[in-house]
C-alpha cells in the first residue's frame, strides 16, 4: 500500500477544528478544486456508513468521488474511503490532536498502486492536494 501523509499545526483548538473541518457546509471553503456535494440535502457524513458523493474539478474536468465513512471519533479521528472513475480505490484519515491549545491536524491517504502511473505520477497529485487543503485551512483559521 502506497501511503502519503502531512501534518501541520494550525492556528486553533482540536474542538473546534474538528468541528470545522468535518462540517460538510465548510467543505467549499478550503477543499482544493470543490464543485459540489451531490444531493446535498439528504447527504449526511457523522456515523460509519454514511455515503456522500462529492464532485471536484480533476484532470480539468468535474469528477465524482463516491465516499465512504468508516470512523466517525469525535475529535480525535474520521477514516473514509473513496472511489472515482480512473483512479484506484483510495483510504483516508484525518487525526485532530491537542498540542498547546493549537491542532495538529493529519491527513493520510493510502492507495494500492496499479500500474507506474500510480506509483510514479499519482503521488505528485495527492501530495499537492494535502498541501493545497491545508494552506486553505491555515488561511481560513488565521482569518478568524
Amino acid at each position: 500500500m502506497k501511503r502519503l501523509e502531512l501534518t501541520r499545526d494550525l492556528p486553533i483548538g482540536a474542538r473546534e477544528g474538528f468541528d470545522y473541518i468535518t462540517s460538510v457546509e465548510n467543505w467549499p471553503a478550503y477543499w482544493p478544486r470543490f464543485v459540489e456535494i451531490r444531493d446535498a440535502g439528504t447527504a449526511r457524513w457523522r456515523e460509519p456508513g454514511d455515503r456522500m458523493s462529492v464532485v471536484v474539478s480533476a484532470r480539468r474536468k468535474p469528477t465524482q468521488l463516491n465516499m465512504t465513512l468508516d470512523e466517525f471519533v469525535p475529535y480525535e479521528r474520521v477514516a473514509y474511503r473513496s472511489t472515482q472513475d480512473g483512479l484506484p480505490d483510495f483510504r483516508h484519515e484525518r487525526l485532530f490532536t491537542e498540542i498547546d491549545g493549537r491542532l495538529r491536524y493529519t491527513l493520510v491517504v493510502g492507495y494500492e498502486p496499479r500500474g507506474l502511473f500510480d506509483r510514479f505520477i499519482l503521488p505528485r497529485f495527492v501530495r499537492r492536494s494535502l498541501g493545497e487543503t491545508m494552506d486553505n485551512l491555515e488561511r481560513v483559521f488565521s482569518q478568524a
